[in-house]
């Protein structure tokens, strides 16, 4: 965003310049939260029972107790008993029969559908994690991304509000004789560009507030618990590993997230399947026990059928079930593979945003006023033309909007992270100050 320059003039001698751009990031909210575990516990509890409620979560916990319910279904015998009867008059004598039949589970399906629905039942709490996983990610995507985008509005704010000091400034330097007419019009007209500014910041603004509201709908009667949930995330990026994670490592971490997880369920369910598909092209046999009157005498009767798969072998569909299964395995390497080098990429990204942090601090640690007041006082001194002035404040102003950036690029690395080392579900549920590496139990096993 292109900042107006020349209002660094106007808030260094008006106004205390504020470091938007700081680590604690105190102008992000009006109500000031402590750092305590309370005040932290509060706003994890109220995240979790907010993500809790968002509808892809519970799609995602409707599936999986419908998973849980098909289990226990396939735990039951295959086959239930049949019951004929038959009744047929021959001349004046009634002829009636009962018979009991019951098809056998020879191969014992039932076993593998069973295995089959307990793989399936094992995904679904697999897919469930990791929708609370993505979601509690996308939340706190949104709270980083809300924050910066009012701190860039917030500044933008305390310009505009020094547009009227600045006018009378250049009028009185003017009628002094101490401000040519060309350098008053370069102030007036970097003055107005800034219109564009404030409308692209609050638009943003609009935006980022709107992201938050669809995922924390509430969000705005506890603003208090942004703040909270910004300082763990801050507290838990001390966690993070500093070496760069062996393949070993990378395998272990990808292994137990969600979706490669889910991907390997898949595929041994897949394998119960094919292997059903294999079992019905061996017959099973039905045996039935029959009673009954014929004319004067008792008739009993023992019955047994076996089908004859002459007219459909379906070997079709076995083949098929086996290719499906070869699918679900090349899908779980695929995901295995693409979840280490995205946890490789993670990793590399929190790692270069946090150096380049560390960077504008050094360069800025008092958030750019002691740059704004001398930049001021040579200008006034008139050590500094206008237009000097103006190119030197832009880069001041550049260098603020930077490090506000910086700053939430950085905070988004480090969401990306947890939810790629899928630690981002300890994190909320872990204490703030004594558990904090149990917060990020996965992080502390890579450096160990």
């Amino acid at each position: 965003m292109n900042m107006i320059p020349v209002m660094a003039f106007a808030i260094a001698s008006t106004l205390a310049i504020p470091v938007y751009a700081s680590d604690s990031m105190n102008t992000h909210s009006q109500t000031e939260v402590p750092d305590s575990s309370q005040s932290h516990k509060a706003a994890r509890l109220w995240l979790q029972n907010r993500i809790a409620q968002t509808p892809q979560v519970k799609a995602a916990s409707a599936q999986k107790n419908s998973r849980a319910l098909w289990s226990q279904a396939a735990t039951q015998p295959l086959y239930n008993p049949e019951l004929q009867t038959r009744l047929e008059q021959e001349g004046s004598n009634n002829n009636y029969a009962l018979e009991i039949s019951q098809k056998i589970d020879w191969w014992n399906q039932r076993e593998a559908r069973s295995q089959q629905q307990q793989l399936l039942q094992q995904q679904a709490e697999q897919q469930y994690q990791r929708s609370l996983q993505q979601t509690t990610a996308d939340a706190l995507a949104a709270i980083v991304r809300y924050q910066s985008a009012q701190q860039r509005d917030q500044l933008m704010q305390r310009l505009q509000q020094q547009q009227q000091t600045l006018t009378q400034l250049i009028q009185q330097r003017r009628r002094l004789g101490d401000l040519s007419a060309l350098d008053a019009e370069l102030a007036l007209l970097a003055q107005s560009s800034l219109l564009a500014d404030i409308a692209a910041s609050q638009a943003e603004l609009s935006a980022a507030a709107a992201q938050l509201s669809s995922l924390l709908p509430d969000w705005q009667q506890q603003p208090q618990y942004l703040s909270a949930l910004i300082q763990q995330l801050d507290n838990s990026a001390q966690q993070l590993p500093q070496q760069p994670l062996s393949d070993t490592q990378l395998k272990q971490l990808a292994l137990s997230h969600p979706q490669s997880e889910s991907a390997r369920l898949f595929w041994l369910a897949e394998q119960q399947r094919a292997q059903l598909s294999r079992d019905s092209l061996r017959a099973e046999p039905t045996i039935g026990i029959s009673a009954g009157r014929s004319g004067e005498e008792d008739v009993l009767g023992l019955a047994l059928s076996l089908p004859l798969n002459v007219r459909s072998s379906y070997r079709q569909a076995a083949a098929a079930a086996d290719g499906e299964t070869l699918q679900a395995e090349a899908e779980f390497y695929a995901s295995l593979q693409q979840q280490q080098q995205q946890l490789r990429a993670s990793h590399s990204r929190v790692l270069a945003y946090r150096r380049q942090v560390e960077q504008w601090h050094a360069l800025m640690p008092d958030g750019g006023q002691r740059s704004a007041q001398l930049l001021q006082q040579q200008w006034t001194n008139g050590d500094l033309s206008t237009s000097a002035y103006i190119q030197a404040s832009a880069q001041w102003a550049a260098s603020l909007q930077a490090g506000i950036e910086l700053t939430g690029d950085y905070r988004q690395a480090q969401i990306q992270w947890l939810s790629d080392s899928q630690t981002i579900r300890s994190f909320l549920s872990a204490a703030n100050t004594n558990s904090q590496n149990a917060a990020t139990g996965s992080n502390r096993r890579i450096s160990e």
